[in-house]
């Protein structure tokens, strides 16, 4: 049976680590679909990669657990669409077997956003009060010009915006407020937050509005 396994560090009264393994739910045969309720979307998981860039045959303890689907069946959410290529927040949902292929029940706030056909995250489109930010290249350099190491440069925490949702819903009006930072400023976020990407040697995160510390000017 497919699964995922998702390890935790819980310490037991003996102060030794043991591994939690969490395996995907199976929906039993008789049933061919599943509906969705409220604002949840089904989405069916991309295949994990069994190989690296170099051909080498993986473990599964070190692939990449996919964050990433399309959308097959929803609710009554409404910024996302059948078909669509979403990516969702790494440990979001319920994780579901349906005739043997893999997928996730998300509610639409852990959808982070929804990919075009080019699969390019540069051009992903933020979902909510998210904000995608293009980040700012680390500092190879002390300020008394000491190289550094590469493992040792200081993690930026900064970046250009390049995208912006539309906005999330605000519960006493109910009208949709948009993000208060613009596409094209420089922003500073919290150091932790967000969903972080690399593609094409650039580094990419998604965090929410209130993780922006403030824009530079």
């Amino acid at each position: 049976m497919a699964a995922r396994m998702m390890r935790s560090a819980n310490l037991s009264s003996a102060g030794r680590t043991r591994l939690v393994v969490r395996a995907a739910t199976a929906v039993p045969k008789q049933f061919k679909a599943v509906k969705p309720v409220g604002d949840r979307v089904l989405v069916k998981v991309d295949k994990e990669e069994a190989k690296s860039v170099g051909g080498v045959l993986l473990p599964a303890s070190v692939r990449n657990k996919p964050t990433a689907g399309a959308v097959i069946a929803l609710g009554e959410a409404k910024a996302v669409k059948l078909s669509d290529k979403v990516i969702y927040s790494k440990f979001a949902g319920t994780e579901l077997e349906v005739a043997g292929e893999e997928h996730v029940l998300l509610k639409e706030d852990d959808v982070i956003g929804v990919l075009p056909g080019s699969d390019k995250v540069a051009q992903l489109k933020p979902l909510g009060d998210r904000v995608l930010i293009k980040g700012a290249k680390a500092e190879d350099k002390t300020a008394g010009g000491v190289l550094l190491a590469t493992d040792s440069g200081e993690k930026p925490t900064f970046g250009t915006v390049i995208a912006v949702g539309e906005g999330k819903e605000d519960e006493e009006s109910k009208q949709v407020v948009k993000p208060n930072v613009e596409v094209g400023s420089t922003v500073m976020y919290s150091k932790y937050s967000g969903t972080e990407f690399e593609e094409d040697g650039e580094q990419y995160i998604v965090v929410r509005e209130s993780d922006i510390l403030a824009q530079l000017a």
